[in-house]
């Protein structure tokens, strides 16, 4: 009972629907001067599926009479609109054929369909053969026959127009594009001047990036070229230039409303250091950014496809202009608050797109009546004021940028005369301190002449007091041989004469250098003490001990250092004891191993009781060498700031009386 119910309803509405169509009737081809209102002599149906429907399914669906509700009816929020119109024209000319042209208002595709077969193809979006015209729909109807024709209309994102169908004959039809492109002359013109402004932009961007290498220009060459595209968009869907291809058409379609504000979002973001300054809002316009890149994915995808991945009812509410108002106030904000010089630039450019972009809703131009039909055709082309405002945006960002250049300049001429006057002040303290450099270089050269002058001095008594030494110690020799000779002791005089020659050539040699090896000086020293024992005869013992620590050949001291110290010990110590005695010289170093210790021990009379002995001989001696060896100790501490010294002690016994002379020579070395 309820599918025969729905049948009966459904054959009661295919009749009344045929009934209320009426045929539209021509006899040959008519002389139009203008074109045709046919809406009320066709049917109409609107697809309200996600998916579009065929055109055979489209054939077995109820088509309703067209009203006057769907011309005032608010455009559809659906992603995919599409409504079809049915008509029928029959020509009773038995010979005209008649040419005619259809109107169906601006879509995005439109298609007209005959017997089955598709025969002819428009649209703003429309491209590729068979094509003639964007707005016209040719077809033709033979002699004596009744055709019936379906119209296809598709629009995706938003419906353009409102529905509606003429027939134009071909007279009338171009007759309206010529009076079209006439009247449209002047939007033309504004729109071009426009296009201008923004081309001349692109172009002053990319030469002030080229001075200055800025990534500010960077945002804002691409915001320009941006609404350069859009411009010539509007200029090539409203004036038919076609200028770009489909995929082009639909990137800039889909992404227009929403990259534009995104890229002078990031260029007054780089230009004020919102980031820096204003980082909880910076953090919000990226939000807001993500949001518009996500929306003009979806609008893409919607374009090219026709299909919404959510719920098609909710996708008006998706790509609400909510996020990029909210993102343009916001930007408006921190303008004002900043500080920076060229805010008010920026703002005055913000402050004239906002305003501009909202005027075509507050319907102030609709309560104006109009008598110049080329102005009326200006105003009522909403996308003019968007690209207006655009234009006058870019250009009060240039003016922005113009002037952040020119401060930039002046801060760099500031910062050269600041460089200039600290590069005079840093001179000027410069050549007061190479004066003063000066003087004191020159003081100190003064003072190094005396210090080398002074070193000079004490090399030279250094070298004296050795030229002193040798004679004294040649003449100690020279005794000792006179000894043997006058006791005739031949042979012994001869190996005396032997020894002391060899003694000679060392002490002839060392006395050139101021250092020698200790071993040469150790050498040189027990032929001394050989020489002394062959006049003591049995009287005098020695022993020369160097510890194992010590190397030798590698430690160097002053040449005829010790034999002083044991000549002294020999005459003045052991001379004046019959019995004799003997000297023990014994090498060691510290335990840090950089300080040589070198001590002469005897056992004769001692300091004290030699003194006496020598102020009672009517001969005294006078000990020069080791009064020359000290003077030698105090030129070499000066010289090489050396710590070398010799201590000289009394050894005593267990009573208490002196038992002979203890010598410590201390010389540090490298």
């Amino acid at each position: 009972m309820r599918h025969l119910i729905f049948f009966l309803f459904l054959m009661m509405e295919c009749i009344f629907s045929s009934k209320a169509q009426d045929t539209i009737v021509l006899n040959g081809q008519p002389q139009w001067k203008s074109s045709l209102d046919i809406a009320d002599q066709s049917l109409f149906f609107e697809e309200t599926s996600d998916t579009a429907l065929s055109f055979d399914e489209i054939k077995k669906i109820p088509f309703v009479p067209f009203s006057k509700k769907f011309r005032i009816e608010k455009f559809s929020n659906r992603p995919l609109v599409i409504q079809w119109f049915r008509f029928t024209i029959k020509n009773t000319s038995a010979t005209d054929t008649v040419d005619l042209r259809l109107g169906v208002n601006a879509h995005f595709f439109t298609r007209l369909y005959y017997n089955d077969n598709l025969i002819a193809r428009g649209g703003i979006f429309q491209t590729g053969y068979p094509f003639f015209d964007r707005f016209g729909l040719p077809f033709k109807v033979s002699p004596l026959t009744a055709n019936t024709y379906w119209v296809r209309t598709e629009d995706r994102k938003e419906q353009i127009l409102d529905a509606g169908i003429t027939l134009e004959t071909p007279y009338s039809y171009f007759n309206g594009m010529a009076n079209g492109v006439n009247k449209d002359r002047f939007l033309f013109m504004l729109l071009a001047g426009m296009a201008g402004c923004l081309f001349f932009v692109c172009v002053f961007a990319l030469y002030q990036y080229f001075l200055y290498r800025d990534a500010t220009f960077k945002w804002y060459i691409a915001y320009a070229f941006a609404s350069l595209m859009v411009c010539l968009f509007w200029m090539d869907i409203r004036l038919q230039i076609m200028l770009f291809p489909p995929l082009l058409r639909d990137i800039i379609f889909s992404t227009f409303l929403f990259i534009i504000p995104v890229l002078y979002a990031l260029f007054i973001g780089s230009m004020l250091k919102l980031a820096v300054h204003f980082r909880k809002t910076w953090i919000l316009v990226k939000v807001l950014i993500a949001i518009a890149f996500l929306q003009m994915i979806t609008e893409f995808l919607v374009v090219r496809t026709g299909r919404f991945i959510l719920n098609p009812d909710y996708y008006g509410y998706f790509l609400s202009m909510g996020p990029v108002i909210i993102l343009h106030l916001s930007l408006i904000v921190v303008t004002i608050k900043s500080k920076d010089p060229v805010k008010w630039f920026l703002f005055s450019g913000l402050l004239s797109m906002l305003i501009l972009w909202c005027l075509p809703i507050t319907g102030i131009f609709g309560l104006v009546p109009y008598k110049n039909d080329e102005l009326f055709l200006i105003l009522i082309f909403i996308p003019v004021y968007l690209i207006l405002g655009i234009t006058i945006e870019a250009i009060c960002f240039s003016f922005a940028l113009s002037y952040r250049s020119k401060l930039i300049l002046v801060e760099k001429n500031n910062m050269q005369e600041l460089h200039r006057l600290q590069l005079e002040a840093a001179l000027e303290k410069r050549t007061l301190e190479l004066m003063e450099q000066s003087n004191l270089v020159e003081s100190q050269k003064l003072k190094q002449i005396h210090a080398e002058f002074d070193q000079k001095i004490a090399e030279t008594e250094m070298m004296a007091l050795r030229s002193q030494m040798n004679p004294h110690f040649i003449f100690n020799c020279l005794n000792s041989i006179k000894l043997y000779t006058t006791q005739n002791k031949n042979e012994a005089a001869a190996d005396y004469l032997t020894k002391f020659s060899r003694l000679i050539r060392m002490a002839l040699e060392n006395s050139r250098s101021e250092r020698i090896t200790l071993t040469t000086e150790l050498e040189a020293l027990e032929l001394y003490i050989q020489m002394e024992a062959m006049r003591f005869k049995d009287k005098l013992k020695y022993e020369l001990t160097v510890d194992k620590k010590v190397d030798s050949y590698f430690i160097e001291i002053p040449p005829l250092l010790i034999q002083p110290y044991v000549e002294n010990a020999i005459w003045h110590g052991l001379m004046h004891k019959d019995e004799g005695g003997y000297v023990h010289v014994a090498v060691s170093v510290l335990p840090d191993e950089h300080t040589l210790i070198i001590t002469v021990k005897d056992n004769g009379v001692g300091r004290k009781r030699s003194a006496e002995l020598r102020r009672k001989s009517s001969a005294e001696h006078t000990s020069y060498g080791t009064k020359l060896t000290s003077e030698r100790l105090e030129l070499i501490n000066q010289l090489y700031k050396t710590g070398a010294n010799a201590i000289t002690e009394d050894i005593l016994d267990n009573r208490g009386m002196v038992a002979g002379t203890f010598v410590t020579i201390k010389i540090p070395f490298e």
